[in-house]
């Protein structure tokens, strides 16, 4: 099959699933991948593939525009992508912008393509539910050949903000690429700490609920007596006001602001603690990757996360904004060996085997060929 790949390859999730779906399908499957975009998913630039193509979308400058028009020049130039390249299959990742680019592109060349689009949270929760969007939103989903959602809470939070049919979104769970996150990985960093690292990761946007990383640490700390550091790894735009919660609670030389890290899997593997208190969540794979790498998860109850966490088992969850349950369960964690191992014994078994990334390339091929 020839395959296009529509989607933002930043270093965040989608495009990381994304960049992993078409690597997979080029490298171990040896079909033709086109990824097409603004810039090249962050992995490909050290890593070369004769069956593995990069295609930039060009914006054209003009003052009539206050924007560019990236979903109308993607469209345009997709579409030539189709015929030159004999695509088969356009995978686009969020409705909006691709799945409405690929769906034009496909009209516009004049091909028998097919459209394949994955839902993978703020599409839907966000930009999909504003009533602005609401109808072109619904329009990209009920259009295309197959679509696919990262879990099952972000299908029936489709099915009710958009008044989908019931059927028309099938469930492929994200996967975590244990190439990059294991429990094997060299972690010197930690062992030169004097004290267990808890960690969160994420772009500090309110819907991640920073601040409550921070009180949860605080009590967490407090217990602990000074046998814990916090490190915060990613940047975003509720850095400010966690440091000054930080020095308000007395703790700032005991959290460390780490940024960006392009390293992660590593970094991931030398924490004790992986804290995501989260407000929404479609999957959550940064939970995901803790568990690969060995690591407890932390989280709240809340979207696709505990169909990522058995409670109790391969990790803990507890009421979104509940400060103390948190604190509770992260102290059970930490404190009993015995319950820490089991929990890390269980949450290598489920990544490495519920969401093992040859399973589910295997679903999104076997619907690549269904279409």
């Amino acid at each position: 099959m020839n395959i296009a790949i529509l989607s933002y390859h930043r270093i965040g999730g989608s495009g990381i699933v994304a960049y992993e779906i078409g690597r997979a399908m080029a490298e171990e499957r040896g079909h033709n991948v086109h990824f097409i975009g603004l810039e090249p998913p962050f992995r490909l630039k050290d890593r070369y593939n004769d069956k593995i193509q990069f295609h930039k979308v060009w914006l054209k400058e003009y003052p009539v525009f206050d924007f560019q028009p990236y979903a109308m020049a993607l469209a345009s130039q997709l579409s030539e992508i189709i015929i030159r390249e004999n695509i088969d299959i356009i995978h686009s990742h969020y409705a909006l912008p691709h799945a409405v680019s690929a769906l034009l592109a496909k009209d516009i060349s004049g091909r028998d393509v097919k459209c394949v689009t994955t839902l993978h949270g703020t599409d839907i929760t966000v930009v999909g539910a504003h009533p602005t969007m609401m109808n072109i939103t619904k329009y990209a989903i009920e259009k295309s050949d197959a679509v696919t959602a990262v879990s099952n809470s972000l299908i029936r939070d489709s099915e009710s903000r958009l008044g989908i049919e019931k059927g028309k979104i099938k469930c492929i769970y994200n996967f975590v690429n244990t190439e990059f996150f294991n429990s094997g990985l060299n972690t010197d960093i930690a062992k030169e700490m004097d004290k267990r690292i808890i960690m969160h990761v994420s772009n500090l946007r309110p819907v991640k609920s920073p601040g409550d990383v921070i009180r949860i640490f605080h009590k967490l700390e407090e217990e602990m007596q000074d046998q814990l550091e916090l490190w915060i790894v990613g940047e975003g735009p509720l850095q400010y006001e966690m440091i000054s919660l930080t020095e308000e609670l007395k703790i700032r030389e005991k959290v460390r602001f780490i940024g960006i890290c392009s390293n992660l899997g590593g970094l991931i593997a030398s924490s004790d603690l992986m804290i995501l208190p989260s407000r929404e969540e479609s999957f959550g794979l940064v939970a995901l990757e803790a568990m690969a790498c060995g690591v407890p998860v932390l989280a709240s109850r809340v979207g696709g996360l505990p169909e990522v966490i058995e409670d109790g088992v391969s990790g803990f969850l507890f009421g979104h904004g509940n400060v103390d349950e948190a604190a509770e369960k992260g102290l059970r964690i930490l404190k009993g060996k015995n319950y820490y191992d089991g929990i890390v014994k269980e949450g290598l078994k489920t990544a490495n085997e519920k969401f093992s990334m040859k399973k589910i390339v295997t679903q999104y091929e076997e619907l690549y060929l269904s279409c």
